[in-house]
């Protein structure tokens, strides 16, 4: 159980983050298919617009394999009109290809007669973003109701913001981390929760220049001062001295060239 002071921050977090990527809004669509795409088209758009992109090309093709062999810049133009980001549409394409190369079929019913373990099975094995993968077994998990505590995987981007905002030991402590979301967000936003921050940590959480200076939740953050959540301190970057570039451009001074001219060979 998280404690409260880590509870209250994590909401606070994510008040913030929603504020900037998007209203916390759970939209639940018919079918698995359908959920998948909202899920990717919203990578880097709020859910809302994801929706109206989703409707767009369910009037505008004929089914989804029309759109997986459309012209790229077609269909990123079209989403662009829409609010998504030019990275979805690539994205969408590859799903989807993968996705037949799994099933032979973009047929909906197919996924929806799944059992919860074989469509956790199946979206770990079309190569996508691991939050796209937990956003969608959450928000399944709702309905399907499996048994257990649900195993979702923590994308890199999400754990290294979760490290450096103090709630894990190391970037790499997932367990940790997926306790400490499930423990803090309410069942209805841990999905959303995984959207935001993983966005949030491509755009100024990166590895291993974050972007300090501009980061929206830096006040709820010790790493740009310096001090990780181990207690060990951030290790400096490398001087052009410590990584030999410099000596190795740094062109040779009179005296050494004077030396070398000795040391050659006189014909």
């Amino acid at each position: 159980m998280a404690a409260p002071q880590s509870a209250k921050k994590i909401a606070r977090i994510y008040e913030r983050l929603g504020r900037s990527y998007g209203k916390r809004r759970r939209i639940r669509c018919g079918t698995l298919l359908e959920q998948l795409i909202i899920t990717i088209l919203s990578s880097d758009s709020s859910e809302s617009q994801a929706f109206r992109a989703l409707i767009h090309l369910q009037k505008e093709y004929v089914d989804w394999n029309e759109v997986r062999v459309s012209d790229d810049l077609y269909l990123g133009s079209e989403l662009s009109r829409m609010g998504v980001n030019s990275g979805a549409p690539i994205m969408l394409k590859n799903a989807l290809e993968n996705l037949l190369l799994e099933t032979s079929t973009l047929q909906p019913e197919v996924l929806d007669a799944m059992t919860f373990s074989e469509m956790g099975e199946l979206l770990a094995k079309i190569k996508l973003p691991k939050w796209v993968i937990a956003s969608l077994l959450l928000m399944e998990s709702r309905t399907r109701k499996p048994m257990g505590a649900v195993q979702v995987p923590i994308d890199e981007g999400v754990a290294r913001m979760m490290w450096r905002m103090g709630f894990a030991s190391t970037p790499r402590a997932t367990v940790q981390i997926q306790e400490c979301i499930r423990a803090s967000m309410p069942d209805d936003e841990e999905h959303n929760f995984h959207r935001v921050a993983a966005r949030f940590s491509r755009e100024f959480c990166s590895d291993p220049t974050p972007h300090c200076g501009k980061c929206p939740i830096r006040t709820d953050c010790s790493f740009p001062r310096g001090k990780l959540p181990s207690g060990r301190t951030a290790a400096a970057g490398k001087t052009l001295r410590q990584t030999g570039v410099a000596r190795r451009s740094r062109p040779p001074s009179l005296t050494a060239r004077a030396a070398s001219s000795a040391r050659m060979p006189k014909h």
